[in-house]
């Protein structure tokens, strides 16, 4: 009876082995597509001709540290609730020249540069300066740490529309820094760096404060409390990015809207797999606008 017994369990239907074989493949796809690789829609043509509206491109996760969700809720909906999260060690750092994915600063000082639609978005821009580095732009041309760098596009830019130097743009950040071909010098913010109020640009003080969640408050003499307490200065939390996008002069980026912090890097744009023309409203249509072109190539 129990050579029988065993016999029976051992030959049990294999559709139960095989469901849970396709469940295992399921959560390691799974796994892969959300702490590995992650596939993104650009929609906008602010990194054209490097990646333009239309296309469908691929992120490694891995490449700056696996970073788990923080956000558990209804997929394209704000219903959900945050998490605590956790991000693994990288194997690189990001450094300028990087196409990187990162979360839109949600929360950066001042609220009213953040339109209604991009607070849950993901963007993707080329890294100009990290943290530790003093950025300057002259003439169109970015300076880190006062050595020139070379346009990320050879002749994407043109001199035709150049704002003057002197000239102070409305919306530029922070404000009373320049212009978008003219900007700075501006020293991007590392780990353990102080920034002194009395010293730094304030919008700078409170945009690097409110992006590392601090509760700022502004007493009726003028004087910044943070965290409920009156202070003069602050000590950095976090390494801080400064993006700009390749079509620099069709492109709203951290000229504008401010730093990105180290918890907001999501990875590294590598490969655009698939193409078509954004702007062709019939989904149907918009078949008949597919980019051979440029689908299955690198992104540099």
């Amino acid at each position: 009876m129990t050579g029988t017994k065993r016999q029976q369990k051992g030959s049990s239907s294999p559709k139960p082995r095989a469901t849970r074989g396709l469940l295992h493949i399921i959560v390691i796809v799974l796994i892969l597509r959300v702490a590995v690789i992650q596939a993104y829609i650009v929609p906008t043509g602010s990194m054209d001709p490097t990646i333009k509206a239309g296309d469908f491109i691929i992120g490694n996760q891995f490449v700056y540290g696996i970073r788990t969700p923080d956000w558990i809720g209804i997929p394209w909906t704000q219903i959900g609730f945050k998490i605590p999260y956790t991000r693994l060690p990288g194997y690189e750092e990001p450094r300028a020249g990087d196409v990187v994915i990162f979360r839109y600063p949600n929360g950066a000082w001042p609220a009213n540069r953040i339109g209604p639609f991009e607070k849950n978005l993901n963007y993707v821009k080329r890294l100009v300066a990290g943290p530790g580095q003093t950025l300057e732009i002259r003439d169109k041309t970015a300076y880190i740490d006062g050595i020139a760098q070379d346009d990320p596009v050879p002749g994407q830019l043109t001199r035709l529309n150049t704002y003057r130097e002197g000239y102070s743009e409305a919306y530029i950040f922070p404000r009373g820094l320049g212009n978008r071909d003219h900007y700075g010098p501006l020293r991007i913010p590392a780990v353990g760096d102080t920034l002194w109020f009395d010293r730094a640009s304030r919008d700078h003080c409170l945009n690097v404060m409110s992006l590392e969640g601090r509760d700022l408050q502004i007493d009726e003499t003028g004087n910044i409390r943070v965290d409920g307490h009156s202070a003069d200065h602050y000590v950095c939390r976090q390494d801080h990015y400064f993006f700009m996008g390749d079509n620099r002069d069709n492109s709203h980026d951290s000229r504008y809207w401010g730093l990105v912090p180290a918890d907001h890097i999501m990875g590294e744009a590598i490969l655009t797999w698939f193409s078509w023309d954004q702007l062709e409203p019939d989904l149907l249509r918009r078949f008949l606008t597919i980019r051979p072109g440029r689908m299955f190539r690198f992104i540099s």
